[in-house]
């Protein structure tokens, strides 16, 4: 049924406001002052207030009619309109006549084209109404698909990136613990349980393309403890207390631009490699003290998958800038 469309309330409203305006001269004239007396004056009224039922009545018909038959072929439609048309019309004039005629000065020929004529122009109306509806909830079911469409491939191209998230941060997690296993066995204990910790919230988020900061915060927290328990003093980590914690990222992207920070820079007790991260006026921003580079490169995927999901999901590339003193990433934060 495509009376849809329209709900039952929204087409009631549009037959009483159409039905009511095509009702005024008939009400203006029931109020002009009558030769014939007020007897003529209360007949007009009494046909105005049955004229303005009616209209109201055909304007609702004639709407729900052709909202029902709107995919119909067109000389379906047609066909049924004339039907119903010329039907209405009928009992319109059989309701009329006894009023009409107790109004002498006009023939009653008269009232039946007039009749005939208000009709045409519902009915007409109500067809060009229908098809408006239809064609923009076409226009609609359209652009929902069209959106879908694109939601799915933007959730398919997220989801690619992100699996190439999980296998980097296990192999290095890997490294790490077989470093510590060979140094202090009680550290790797601690590794252990803390590993399984940050891997029980990566499990969390994996259906999540986008986390609060406050979350990424939370597991920033978890996954530097790790980074602590293997470099100890070799670095020191600054979180500013002012972060805009309701604003949206890219998840797991602090544990990625961390591992770069240690990837790409040496760093001793006596030489500590600083890292800031901040979040506000639109970015989460993670900068670290440039110190002399470590001879292994890297490939520059991480970033890359960055900076891609970060156009995905916030429409805008990461920012990285350098300068004599720091290294700069600025993810664009989202908002919902």
């Amino acid at each position: 049924m495509k009376q849809n469309l329209f709900s039952t309330r929204y087409t009631i409203l549009y037959a009483v406001i159409a039905g009511f305006l095509m009702s005024l001269t008939p009400f203006s004239m029931a109020f002009l002052p009558s030769h014939h007396g007020p007897f003529t004056n209360s007949v007009q009224l009494l046909d105005a207030f049955i004229l303005l039922f009616l209209n109201i009545v055909l304007f609702y018909i004639s709407l729900w009619l052709n909202l029902v038959i709107v995919e119909k072929s067109k000389s379906h439609k047609i066909l049924l309109n004339i039907l119903a048309y010329l039907g209405f019309t009928l009992l319109a004039i059989l309701i009329h006549k006894p009023i009409w005629s107790m109004l002498e000065r006009m023939p009653i020929g008269f009232f039946i084209r007039d009749e005939l004529g208000r009709n045409l122009i519902i009915f007409s109306i109500s067809v060009v109404v229908a098809n408006a509806f239809h064609s923009f909830q076409q226009n609609q079911q359209m652009k929902n698909k069209i959106l879908e469409i694109q939601r799915q491939s933007l959730a398919g191209q997220i989801e690619s990136l992100k699996q190439q998230i999980n296998p980097h941060f296990f192999f290095n997690s890997l490294n790490t613990l077989s470093g510590l296993a060979q140094e202090d066995t009680q550290k790797m204990l601690e590794f252990i349980e803390k590993l399984s910790q940050v891997f029980r919230y990566v499990l969390e988020i994996q259906e999540k393309n986008v986390v609060t900061v406050a979350e990424e915060m939370n597991f920033a927290r978890a996954y530097i403890y790790l980074l602590k328990v293997r470099f100890e003093e070799k670095f020191s980590i600054e979180i500013s207390p002012d972060l805009d914690e309701n604003a949206l990222v890219p998840s797991l992207c602090t544990q990625l631009l961390l591992e770069n920070c240690f990837k790409h820079n040496s760093m001793s007790s006596s030489n500590p490699l600083i890292i800031k991260i901040i979040a506000g006026n639109g970015y989460l921003v993670i900068c670290n003290s440039i110190m002399q580079m470590n001879q292994t490169s890297g490939n520059g995927i991480g970033l890359k998958n960055l900076n891609e999901r970060s156009k995905l999901l916030a429409g805008k590339a990461i920012e990285i800038t350098t300068d004599n003193e720091c290294f700069t990433v600025k993810v664009p934060t989202i908002y919902k």
